[in-house]
């Protein structure tokens, strides 16, 4: 379930933390319960619109750690400033009619849940559609939609291209076509606003390298698992890789991709095969945590050991940190994310522009670890436990 994000961080915890910082919300437990998850690949935080940086480590210096520390430091705490602050213009009328176009992963289901409590909210009504993960079950999806005269369409960070021409038809007619997370140009597939862009993957993956220089240091033999159907995990992985190059020179990392197909199934075994064969192994990172659901049994069965991140938990991943068997996670606001973007669908139906804040990207995010999971993992995590009052306040339905 992205955008330009501002990187005051790294030097001083106060410049760092700007409007944007990211906190924690917490759903009912049937929102999460009934999703695993998948980076919609969804779905990260802040105000501004740098990522993360810090002086590279000189050739032959093992690992830059200081600079490491430093650009992870403002997303290890909690943020403070709401992403949305403005009014609708005014409020919008009732029976407006929304389309969430649903990809196969477990997050975008997650987000479905969202989309749908933001659009009640909202006092509009919504359809959700399957688009699946080929084109065929994409392009027929958007198909089906063109006959029910949205007024607007989201979508998670499924490839667009899938879609073929259905997505400009659809803008082409009069829908504000809204994605999430998008790791590429939308405009020349008529996607009206694309809420947290390649900006923020390309952030993400910096952060997870950082993070492991941070807590492993030097001579750190990494792997990183990506999730090739995935529209961002192209992005995360080149920035994983960069910063991992100019931060850490000496740390090995290899790249082992996973079909998104297997999560929940045979993913797990695909990771213990991997590490079997790769004993050095040190960290494992995940372009989307989802996928190591059902790890922590099966490096258990396997006798294995190893330091675990990556972005965009479930409700299962953070059990698993809780219990300690899972390391760490770089967790979006997946409510308060999902409730913007339907948040700049409105404006758009009213004929305004999204936010400042939206066109920025910002959206809290923060790296949860152990002694940060003091809340029900089964109802989630957000920055802004009252984060639905406040969107009502914000669209005058309150």
């Amino acid at each position: 379930m992205l955008a330009k994000f501002s990187d005051a961080r790294t030097s001083s915890a106060t410049r760092g933390r700007r409007s944007n910082r990211r906190t924690a919300w917490r759903v009912t437990a049937a929102c999460i319960s009934a999703v695993t998850v998948v980076s919609v690949a969804a779905c990260s935080s802040s105000a501004g619109s740098a990522t993360p940086s810090g002086p590279a480590a000189a050739p032959g210096q093992a690992a830059n750690v200081d600079a490491a520390k430093a650009a992870i430091q403002g997303y290890t705490v909690p943020p403070t400033a709401f992403p949305v602050s403005d009014q609708l213009a005014q409020q919008l009328p009732a029976g407006k009619k929304f389309v969430y176009l649903q990809c196969s992963t477990p997050i975008c289901a997650l987000v479905g849940t969202f989309v749908q409590q933001a659009v009640k909210g909202l006092g509009g009504t919504l359809t959700v559609v399957n688009a699946g993960a080929t084109a065929q079950t994409a392009q027929a999806a958007a198909s089906s939609v063109g006959s029910m005269n949205p007024d607007a369409v989201l979508l998670g960070a499924i490839d667009p291209a899938l879609f073929g021409g259905g997505l400009k038809k659809l803008s082409d007619a009069g829908t504000k076509v809204v994605s999430l997370q998008i790791a590429k140009d939308v405009k020349p597939y008529g996607i009206t606003f694309n809420y947290l862009g390649e900006d923020l993957s390309r952030r993400n993956g910096k952060l997870l390298a950082d993070w492991v220089i941070a807590k492993k240091g030097a001579e750190t033999e990494t792997v990183l698992y990506t999730l090739p159907a995935l529209d961002i995990s192209t992005p995360v992985q080149k920035a994983f890789q960069d910063e991992m190059k100019a931060n850490c020179p000496s740390c090995k990392v290899r790249v082992v991709p996973i079909d998104v197909s297997t999560i929940g199934t045979t993913a797990p075994r695909t990771v213990v095969t991997d590490l079997q064969a790769h004993p050095d192994t040190k960290a494992a990172v995940f372009v989307s945590l989802s996928a190591a659901g059902g790890l922590p049994a099966a490096l258990k069965a396997a006798g294995l050991s190893v330091t675990t991140v990556g972005f965009g938990p479930t409700a299962g991943n953070l059990q698993d940190i809780k219990d300690g068997a899972l390391t760490a996670a770089l967790n979006i606001d997946f409510p308060v994310s999902t409730w913007t973007a339907v948040d700049a669908a409105a404006r758009l139906i009213e004929g305004g522009r999204p936010t400042a804040s939206e066109e920025a990207g910002e959206v809290p995010e923060q790296f949860l670890e152990q002694q940060d999971i003091t809340f029900d993992p089964t109802r989630g995590w957000s920055a802004f436990p009252d984060f639905a009052q406040r969107f009502a306040t914000l669209w005058r339905a309150s």
